[in-house]
């Protein structure tokens, strides 16, 4: 019973990994250690303003720069929080001030999983991801009017018209997420 007793201390020692100290020993050390991160800092910039290309996909810049202390497994994910259309959407609104006719065009956004969306149901742009960085740099995320799916269409919203001034704005969501999602 004694050779078992002393079997399962020393296999309780050999497990737990405890240091053992000799009945004659005056002292023990055990070293204790605390460490808090610092919180991440990082600017995001984004252009105060856009011009958007009639005849091919136009490239938005947004810069990233004094990343630091960004926690393991994570990213600054920049955000399409919503457009100025209906739902969220991006459109461009403009008038021909001739005439006062008032027209509407949807634009198709590109982000980081490289496919074109425009906002409607399947292809929800709100929220979609434009940008992420782990470190300093800059990435494109691409805009271009819907007008470019649709070559020699009738249809006044499915062309740019000239003389109109079109105008949106797109909001942004800025923060850490992590890398998996």
């Amino acid at each position: 019973m004694r050779k078992m007793v002393l079997g399962i201390a020393a296999l309780a020692i050999t497990v737990f990994g405890s240091i053992p100290v000799a009945a004659n020993t005056t002292s023990g050390r055990t070293d204790l250690s605390l460490y808090v991160a610092n919180d991440p800092v990082y600017t995001v910039t984004v252009p105060e303003t856009v011009q958007l290309s009639a005849t091919e996909n136009t490239q938005v810049p947004i810069t990233a720069s004094d990343v630091k202390d960004i926690p393991e497994g994570q990213k600054i994910s920049v955000t399409l929080d919503h457009g100025n259309g209906t739902f969220g959407r991006l459109y461009l609104e403009g008038t021909n001030e001739e005439t006062g006719k008032e027209y509407l065009m949807t634009l198709d956004v590109k982000g980081t999983d490289g496919e074109f969306k425009s906002g409607a149901l399947e292809k929800q742009i709100k929220g979609m991801e434009l940008a992420s960085f782990t470190k300093d740099g800059t990435m494109n995320y691409e805009l271009r009017p819907v007008a470019l799916d649709y070559p020699g269409s009738t249809n006044d919203n499915l062309t740019i018209q000239k003389g109109v001034h079109y105008s949106g704005y797109v909001t942004y969501g800025i923060g850490l997420k992590d890398i998996a999602e």
